[in-house]
């Protein structure tokens, strides 16, 4: 009998451990460092972002989010990575506004945008500029477009990348202006404003994160912002509206998604440091510093903007060139 008592205390005892050990194992997520993927080369905007983020946020995690750069394919590989990663909250994706173009400038897609990433949160947007290196002959967007006009074709402009924001861009105003130019795609914003900055390339168009310092010491001009107003970190650069060339779209969202299946703790705790971050001043501070306005959005206000994206550019798509075939 006292053996039958002891193997039911046991179970008991079992039993009662089994949801009190599972509830501390969640509760010590993380309990080692977090790899935050992002899909373009150190230096650019998402890169620069990204290390703020990082930054930020190790103190509230109590883990550190090291910074993967797997650049390629305008953050298709970083993309991929993540994607198909464990779900286990030990690997998110920084990701760019590019990852809700890809879907439309890529014949086949190795994951499903929408199906295979959860959003955590939206964390800021930058606008898009057109520049040249410092002694183009062009000082204003008319001068590019009329010398666009009478060469079609024959004005060479660089991007992070086919599927970019930037790409977008410049292919609205191609649209817009009723010109074409030469596309030249680079790995990454920072490879891009350099080949420009080196004489390598003429053209290109950037996010202010990546340009704005060689614009501010003279290595590059800015012809033509984004937006509705011009930027107080660059107040001499006018919009393309006031310029007359209305229609040019280019704001770069920056985001961290989680593989889908993540656990829904773990997603609200990611979810929760992003949004403490992004109320804290100093953090906010040091995104505008780089011209990047901060955007505390919540992951349901996040999942929106994607599924909103997705379809405007798919619409694009069919009007407008996005492709370099």
């Amino acid at each position: 009998m006292l053996r039958y008592v002891a193997i039911a205390f046991a179970l008991g005892a079992t039993l009662a451990f089994t949801p009190l050990a599972q509830a501390q194992k969640k509760d010590s997520y993380p309990d080692r460092p977090i790899r935050m993927v992002i899909g373009y080369p150190a230096g650019g905007t998402i890169d620069t972002v990204g290390r703020l983020l990082a930054e930020s946020v190790k103190g509230d995690l109590g883990q550190p989010l090291v910074v993967d750069n797997r650049a390629g394919a305008g953050g298709l590989l970083g993309a991929q990575t993540v994607a198909s990663s464990a779900p286990d909250g030990y690997t998110v994706l920084m990701a760019i506004g590019s990852h809700t173009i890809l879907p439309s400038v890529q014949k086949k897609m190795p994951y499903d945008t929408m199906g295979d990433f959860a959003p955590l949160a939206l964390v800021g947007t930058s606008p898009n500029m057109i520049l040249v290196r410092k002694d183009h002959p062009a000082n204003t967007l008319a001068e590019l477009i009329r010398m666009a006009k009478a060469a079609p074709g024959s004005i060479d402009y660089a991007t992070p990348g086919i599927g970019t924001t930037t790409h977008v861009t410049a292919a609205m105003l191609e649209s817009a202006a009723g010109i074409k130019l030469n596309h030249i795609p680079y790995k990454g914003s920072a490879e891009s404003v350099q080949a420009v900055v080196a004489g390598q390339v003429p053209v290109v168009f950037a996010s202010i994160v990546s340009a704005g310092q060689p614009v501010r010491d003279g290595r590059l001009k800015a012809l033509a912002i984004v937006g509705a107003s011009r930027s107080p970190l660059l107040p001499q650069v006018p919009t393309f509206d006031e310029q007359g060339v209305k229609g040019v779209l280019g704001d770069n969202w920056m985001g961290l998604l989680a593989p889908a299946r993540t656990p829904s703790a773990v997603l609200h705790k990611l979810e929760t440091v992003v949004q403490d971050a992004l109320q804290r001043d100093e953090f906010k501070a040091a995104l505008q510093r780089q011209g990047v306005a901060p955007q505390a959005k919540s992951s349901t206000e996040f999942k929106r903007l994607i599924a909103a994206e997705l379809a405007a550019y798919a619409e694009l798509a069919k009007t407008t060139k996005l492709t370099t075939e």
